[in-house]
């Protein structure tokens, strides 16, 4: 399996639109094979990025969940809390949600391999 990078990025939004400008008139080596997610801020990376989150992160990728509530069951937290972090998880990128089975329950699938924190 080819190892997908993401970089995690805080930068305001001015700033991500000159660097994706800068990109597509002249490309970095140094973004070569990585997608990049920008955050805004710093409090809402720290809300995204959190412990809890991480471990789902991890989670996702090794064990490869048929779905949310077998997530749940994995970290041994209420289906509920799960589902809102899947759910932020999947709005900022980090993960996919796929749905499956007769019931089109969703199952989180890992986008990535690695992420690169960049401060």
């Amino acid at each position: 399996m080819k190892i997908k990078k993401a970089l995690l990025i805080v930068e305001s939004p001015s700033e991500s639109m000159e660097r994706a400008f800068s990109i597509l008139t002249k490309p970095h080596k140094k973004y070569a094979g990585m997608e990049i997610i920008s955050f805004p801020d710093y409090e809402t990376f720290g809300k995204v990025i959190s412990g809890v989150r991480l471990e789902l992160l991890t989670i996702i990728r090794s064990k490869k969940p048929s779905s949310i509530q077998e997530l749940a069951r994995f970290v041994k937290r209420d289906y509920k809390n799960v589902y809102k972090d899947v759910k932020l998880l999947a709005d900022f990128g980090l993960i996919d949600l796929k749905e499956q089975g007769p019931r089109k329950s969703a199952a989180p699938v890992s986008k990535f391999n690695e992420f690169v924190l960049a401060a």
